[in-house]
């Protein structure tokens, strides 16, 4: 072979080696723009770190974690622990030392400092890199910016602190209504325990409060994404009931369906108590108000009624039909006076005569009247523990316990029972004193009175307490009776609470401040009705009254003078002021009342007696009387025997 031909050999194989050179260089350059796009777009900054802490990069993406140029790392002004947070550090050398020492790949997360001062936190994810001797060089790695998820954990991590010290209860549901989460709050009130609820259904809460009808609008509600808000009554695990005032919110996915349910409830079951309590105070108040407004007339009425009876009855022969006939309407008339003194009383209008009593006199007493009226098919059991003192009115708690004896007995009738009265001592705590807001803690008397009669459903016990309310057929009661009851318990300092069940029976337990101090109690005695011979004037304007009195007063041997217009009685007065022993006068007058004439009387004569009697009176009293230099105050209507010994001790 030629040179010429060995010649063009030679460069076809060097044209051959440079085309394929070029190729490789080409598809070299090709892959290489590949990787570094692949970097580019990987959603971290891919590394190579050294033992000096030194680094490495492979493009700029790291200014946009760091702030710092990759140039800066690169020519190694620069190392990785420049800018680990100094309480970060210790943890990632050990880290880095680790990997390195047993050539395992390695996860860390922590915080590192841009060049603005900010801080923020990566994750770290490398793996070793052998050289060709195959020792462990260097890490190879990614760094990634989870800064946003810290934050969210960091928010999230609050927020599951804030529910679970949360004081509301907070129930997580799915869309079906199963239960998968409740917070503390909720297994205190509940009684469940988180175990016990997750995985129930949300209707093993249901009460019977509610009807179908209300849970079916609220779940219309919620599950078409509205947020459901009202209140609600749950059964807790002992079966109790407690009232909530809640907000159900529904938690939707990123598509937009709802996928869960948060429910927020605030325990109100002891302010709804409390509402009920105010209301009811608010209601006899009111009640009360109406009440006052036409007692004063109403005793007007049966002053001249009982008056003229106790005349008559004077005047005609006992035994005879026409006394017989006039006892019954004086006892009428002693029953309705009673009925305005029960109404005056609920109300806390009536004046009383409070003092050291010993309430156990007073039960034996009861028991023993009202023992005679009684079927033989009722037993009165009773037991009583305490020889404690209240202050209080010795009618009035009479009244109570003949009232609440009286309804024990009546709920009995038809199939007989047992009538349980009992006294104890005992002390009331804080949270006694809670759930009932017009009370104080310490030491009281506890009156119960039980019956195994046929009970109450609940909705009839929410109105027991109200005026004119009543179950007993007409002709049986006046509705009255345990509105008294009420108004003198509270007027004494006490509550009253009632428990009843259908055909369980009834328990009534009144609580009374309990005194130190002990006193007897005396029986009264009959005594005769009193008389005289002074001379006294009568005023009032009412024309009936003035007759009644005048006839009233003379059967008693005393010289009357009357006048139906207070201005004629002082001018009457102030002519002859020696003429008269006393003056009773009645308060509610046109032109000149009772008190500011008895003011002008004694303004001329300032040794004069005065009674002052009135039907209804808010704003006189007795203790306003007597400093007003008044003797008496009386309340109408006015028995004979009342009137009798008041004027005895009104004069010398």
């Amino acid at each position: 072979m030629d040179l010429e031909s060995l010649t063009q050999i030679r460069t076809n194989n060097i044209e051959r080696e440079i085309a394929e050179r070029i190729q490789v260089e080409e598809a070299l350059r090709e892959s290489e723009e590949d990787y570094k796009l692949l970097i580019k777009n990987l959603p971290g900054v891919v590394y190579r770190g050294y033992r000096d802490w030194s680094v490495r990069f492979l493009d700029s993406t790291i200014k946009e974690l760091t702030g710092y140029d990759f140039k800066e790392f690169n020519s190694r002004k620069m190392k990785w622990s420049d800018v680990i947070v100094e309480e970060d550090l210790k943890t990632v050398s050990e880290s880095f030392r680790k990997a390195l020492k047993t050539g395992k790949s390695y996860v860390r997360e922590y915080r590192i400092k841009t060049k603005d001062g900010s801080t923020r936190w990566i994750q770290d994810r490398g793996q070793i890199v052998h050289n060709n001797g195959g020792e462990r060089e260097s890490i190879s790695g990614v760094f990634f910016d989870i800064t946003e998820r810290k934050q969210v954990e960091k928010e999230r991590s609050l927020l599951a602190t804030a529910i679970e010290q949360a004081a509301e209860s907070v129930i997580i549901s799915a869309r079906p209504g199963t239960i998968q989460y409740v917070n503390p709050a909720f297994e205190q009130l509940s009684g469940f325990t988180r175990k016990e609820i997750v995985g129930k259904n949300f209707r093993i809460l249901k009460s019977d409060r509610h009807d179908e009808s209300f849970y079916k609008a609220m779940w219309d509600v919620i599950s078409s994404g509205e947020i459901w808000s009202g209140h609600i009554t749950n059964r807790m695990k002992d079966d109790t009931l407690r009232e909530f005032e809640t907000k159900i919110s529904p938690v939707r996915d990123s598509s937009g369906e709802v996928v869960n349910f948060v429910s927020v409830s605030r325990d109100v079951t002891q302010e709804v108590a409390l509402q009920v309590q105010l209301q009811q105070a608010q209601k006899m108040q009111a009640i009360g108000t109406l009440a006052g407004g036409i007692a004063h007339d109403f005793n007007n009425i049966l002053a001249a009624v009982i008056g003229y009876t106790e005349i008559a009855i004077a005047d005609v022969e006992k035994g005879g039909l026409l006394h017989d006939n006039l006892q019954e309407v004086l006892k009428a008339g002693e029953r309705a006076k009673d009925l305005v003194n029960q109404i005056l009383t609920f109300s806390r209008q009536s004046e009383q005569d409070l003092k050291p009593i010993k309430v156990e006199l007073i039960v034996k007493e009861v028991l023993k009247l009202i023992r005679a009226s009684l079927p033989a098919t009722i037993e009165i059991h009773q037991k009583l523990k305490s020889e404690t003192n209240v202050m209080g009115d010795p009618t009035k708690i009479h009244q109570v316990l003949m009232n609440l004896c009286t309804n024990a007995a009546h709920a009995m009738r038809k199939k007989g029972g047992v009538l349980n009265v009992s006294l104890a001592d005992v002390e009331l705590d804080s949270n006694f004193a809670t759930k009932h807001f017009d009370i104080k803690p310490g030491p009281y008397l506890k009156l119960s009175v039980t019956d195994t009669g046929h009970g109450m459903p609940p909705g009839l016990l929410e109105h027991i307490f109200d005026p004119f309310f009543t179950t007993k057929q007409q002709g049986e009661g006046t509705g009255m009776g345990l509105s008294m009851v009420h108004g003198i318990v509270k007027s004494h300092g006490g509550t009253i609470s009632v428990y009843s069940e259908p055909g369980e029976g009834s328990i009534f337990n009144v609580y009374l401040p309990a005194i130190e101090s002990r006193s007897e109690q005396k029986a009264r005695e009959e005594k005769p009705v009193p008389t005289g011979t002074e001379r006294i004037l009568f005023v009032d304007d009412e024309q009936a009254l003035v007759n009644m009195g005048k006839q009233l007063l003379e059967s008693l041997g005393y010289k009357v003078t009357t006048r139906t217009s207070s201005i004629e009685a002082l001018k009457l007065f102030k002519v002859q002021p020696d003429k008269f022993d006393l003056v009773i006068t009645d308060l509610t007058m046109p032109n000149m009342t009772g008190d500011e004439l008895a003011q002008k009387l004694m303004a001329v004569r300032p040794d004069i007696p005065v009674i002052l009697c009135t039907g209804f009176s808010t704003k006189m009293t007795e203790e306003k009387t007597k400093k007003m230099g008044i003797r008496a105050f009386v309340l109408k209507p006015v028995i004979k025997q009342d009137i009798a010994e008041t004027i005895r001790k009104v004069l010398p």
